[in-house]
């Protein structure tokens, strides 16, 4: 075969950039000999859709919606009009392209996505033409420091009358506290769980899940339809805790832990219109008879909340014992205090395959693909962030982010593809 090599690299090696930055890199050709083409194009795409079915007996209504962010295509070699002869050897040909400020993060979800990607195509005359394609993330910033109520931390109690088969069992009463309200992927989630229980009854175990809810919107295909959109509600949950906790009757027990909350899409995926994301810590007791649990909403960000300034050191500090001068230089205070930057992990939800209806058997490339969210290393003995290394690409600052080598993710069960939407 002549075509040896047909690949889309990113100067970014991990394939993620931030809306407003360019996306860059080259497509490389390798042949063995040479080939005869109309041209070679390198085509942009990005996109949200959402798809889901209500089946109401023998009848089946589908409900979808979609938007269009990027819809552009470059010619790379050739004019698509008359035939040439592609010398052999290796060739790499660069491109450019500008991400809008305003184009949302890439989210795979099990009704719906936000995905970018790029497809490069050989058109052969009177031959198959031959395609690579690679899907690359974006990201929308959510700062932190922009949210009023990320810092607040969050208290809330419930009590429940237990009844039995026969008589009353009394009640139990349950309290859920969280460190603070806003967080980003990486950055540890303490919380503790209080649970005085006056039931007969013993508490046999705790659950307590981060849960992720995403209402996609969608219009249904009937010719019935009154135009209006609908809504569809999805729940995944990442447990934080699930094991042995006992309550006995008539007794009280406590726990607090810490865990670090996953590679995830930020909270609302502003910028989409059709997808809507919320997160959530759900707490619940598990003991007979009994219905109750606690939910409070988290907001999950990019960029964290950025920790207090250090006091600036003391004449005495700074002169080690010498006479202190009537006025301090202007150049001993510290600078303002930034975090490191993030480093980038995979979805904790896994892998999808991107293939769609416009790709044939000549279409190669990496098409099991999940999006890279911006993750930051916590250091418990400093409580503060902790700065990671990069090999894969240059270090910037924190609105232009730079790569991470993986940690494995928990396995959960990945979404499916969407291959019908």
């Amino acid at each position: 075969m002549k075509l040896d090599e047909f690949e889309i690299r990113f100067d970014n090696p991990r394939g993620v950039f931030c809306a407003g930055e360019n996306v860059s890199g080259n497509v490389v050709v390798k042949l063995t000999k040479p080939m005869k083409m109309r041209c070679l194009t390198l085509y942009f795409e990005g996109r949200a859709k959402s798809h889901w079915e209500v089946k109401q007996g023998r009848s089946k209504t589908d409900y979808r919606a979609g938007e269009n962010y990027i819809n552009h295509t470059v010619t790379l070699y050739g004019t698509g009009q008359n035939n040439s002869e592609h010398p052999a050897g290796v060739h790499s040909y660069p491109f450019v392209l500008h991400l809008l400020p305003t184009l949302p993060s890439s989210y795979e979800g099990r009704r719906g996505y936000v995905r970018y990607f790029c497809k490069a195509t050989i058109d052969r005359p009177w031959k198959f033409d031959e395609h690579t394609k690679r899907a690359f993330t974006v990201i929308h910033h959510f700062d932190l420091n922009s949210e009023p109520t990320a810092s607040m931390p969050i208290w809330a109690e419930q009590e429940e009358s237990i009844e039995g088969c026969c008589c009353s069992s009394g009640n139990i009463q349950a309290r859920m506290t969280l460190n603070k309200t806003g967080y980003v992927p990486g950055e540890p989630l303490n919380y503790t769980v209080d649970i005085i229980n006056n039931t007969d009854s013993d508490v046999t175990g705790l659950e307590v899940d981060l849960r992720q809810i995403v209402k996609y919107t969608g219009y249904s295909d009937s010719i019935f339809s009154s135009g209006h959109p609908k809504f569809h509600v999805k729940t995944d949950n990442y447990p934080l805790f699930a094991g042995p906790f006992h309550a006995k009757k008539h007794s009280e027990a406590h726990i607090s832990r810490s865990i670090c909350i996953p590679a995830l899409p930020p909270s609302r995926l502003e910028g989409c219109g059709i997808i809507d994301i919320t997160y959530f810590v759900h707490m619940q007791p598990l003991v007979r008879w009994s219905s109750l649990q606690i939910e409070k909403e988290i907001i999950i960000g990019t960029i964290p909340l950025q920790s207090p300034m250090a006091p600036p050191p003391s004449f005495n500090e700074v002169f080690l014992g010498g006479v202190s001068p009537s006025a301090p230089p202007m150049d001993l205070a510290p600078p303002p205090y930034q975090e490191p930057p993030p480093t980038y992990e995979e979805s904790v939800f896994g892998r999808v395959e991107i293939r769609d209806e416009n790709d044939d058997a000549h279409t190669e490339g990496n098409l099991s693909w999940a999006p890279s969210y911006p993750y930051y290393h916590w250091d418990p003995n400093t409580r503060h962030f902790q700065m990671i290394a990069s090999t894969n690409g240059p270090s910037v600052d924190a609105n232009s982010l730079p790569l991470y080598s993986p940690v494995a993710p928990p396995v959960l069960t990945p979404c499916p593809s969407y291959n019908q939407l």
